[in-house]
């Protein structure tokens, strides 16, 4: 009869009387390990396997503490037996490649969740990116080397192997397979042992790009608008969204589907349905209104700034910054983008007002966080400041200090 000797709470072991492992001096019984625990009440034991097999006291543990938690939680195999099944099951189960993964990734977390322009940009990216290096591959055989070629692939390096950019895209690509790997693991189209193959991976960080318009340059962009339209070098609709940026702050998207039925005159607001954080009151001047007005209205036709070449359908992000790029050449205004202008009104608004939710009114915005996120400091005013503050202490030193003097006192 096999005598069994504890190990450790819940392991035990048998040793094998002819059966050993090591060399020499150092040979010595072979042991078999099992463990024990309490399965809906009855009393388990799961025969693990021979030290020789690579079984030890702490991985013993470790498969114990396993099962045990899979109990708890309520995912993942409760006992050795079903452990091997599922492991056979995921053997002969067909390959799902990198492909199929992301058709229904496209389908159930793109096509839902992300705006025209946000589902646009991650198609790219999976399309000249992603899908030639991995595509073809199954879901399981992605590695984290894998993975990381395809994120560090737009690195821009000096010749001393610095990186010097492509940050800001190698960091978009891995958000979006880790969120793809993630979903592949939920959805049990990759092994949970396997791990997400971007886990090990540290996500490529940029610093945030601040650049604020000047009151200069917003004037010089306005006078190339008026020249734009003056010279009829552009559709009425392309300048005047632009104008509309200017005027409101409004994200480009949000402009691009203003339809005439969300122009409340008698409240001077827009009531625009879906923006980036749900439905929004926007309070319009009546300069904004009257860029509105300007824009010829055409029958059965619901959008403001209404397409080129269908005017049933918004204009296209694309032509508004093709546009605006020959704007901001012409204005002789470098390193702007569309959405830059909405930096400069959120920094104006906020030097403005004392009260942020007034503010947060304007452009939109429902957490503070995020609204002060887009303000930056004014040039201007802190020259204007740093002058103030200079003045005031050049005319302490001038002053006559304002000291009493006590009278002197005998010792003593």
């Amino acid at each position: 009869m096999a005598i069994w000797t504890k190990a450790a709470p819940g392991i035990r072991y048998r040793e094998h009387r002819t059966r050993t492992i090591g060399r020499g001096r150092n040979a010595r019984p072979d042991r078999y390990f099992t463990i024990r625990y309490t399965l809906d009440g009855t009393p388990w034991e799961e025969k693990l396997g021979w030290e020789s097999e690579g079984w030890t006291v702490t991985k013993a543990q470790k498969k114990r503490g396993e099962l045990l938690d899979n109990q708890q939680t309520g995912k993942g195999p409760t006992t050795m037996a079903a452990e091997a099944a599922l492991a056979k099951e995921l053997r002969d189960r067909p390959l799902t490649t990198v492909d199929d993964l992301w058709l229904r990734y496209f389908d159930s977390i793109i096509a839902v969740n992300n705006k025209t322009n946000t589902a646009r940009e991650k198609q790219r990216m999976w399309k000249h990116r992603i899908q030639p290096k991995i595509g073809t591959k199954a879901v399981d055989a992605v590695t984290e080397a894998d993975a990381g070629g395809i994120v560090t692939a737009p690195y821009k390096r000096d010749a001393s192997d610095m990186v010097i950019g492509g940050k800001g895209e190698a960091g978009n690509l891995y958000r979006l397979m880790h969120h793809m790997f993630t979903m592949a693991i939920a959805w049990k189209l990759r092994d949970r042992a396997l791990g997400n193959p971007l886990e090990g991976l540290d996500e490529p960080k940029t610093k945030r790009r601040v650049r604020l318009l000047t009151g200069k340059e917003i004037g010089a962009l306005r006078r190339a608008l008026d020249e734009a339209e003056e010279e009829q070098s552009g559709a009425p609709q392309i300048v005047a969204v632009i104008r509309l940026a200017i005027l409101t702050g409004a994200r480009i998207g949000e402009l691009l589907n203003l339809r005439r039925s969300e122009i409340r005159r008698d409240e001077m607001e827009l009531h625009l349905p879906d923006t980036k954080t749900g439905f929004s009151r926007r309070p319009i001047s009546k300069a904004a209104l009257a860029v509105i007005d300007s824009v010829e209205r055409m029958p059965g036709v619901e959008y403001v700034c209404r397409s080129i070449v269908d005017p049933t359908k918004p204009l296209l992000y694309d032509t508004v910054e093709k546009a605006f790029r020959s704007i901001t050449r012409n204005a002789g205004v470098p390193g702007c983008s569309l959405h830059t202008i909405r930096h400069w009104f959120a920094t104006m608004t906020a030097n403005s007002v004392n009260n942020p939710r007034v503010g947060m009114a304007l452009t939109g915005h429902k957490s503070q966080v995020a609204y002060m996120n887009y303000v930056h400091g004014d040039k201007e005013q802190a020259r204007a400041l740093a002058e103030q503050l200079a003045a005031l202490a050049s005319g302490l030193t001038a002053a006559e200090p304002n000291v009493i003097k006590l009278p002197k006192t005998k010792k003593g």
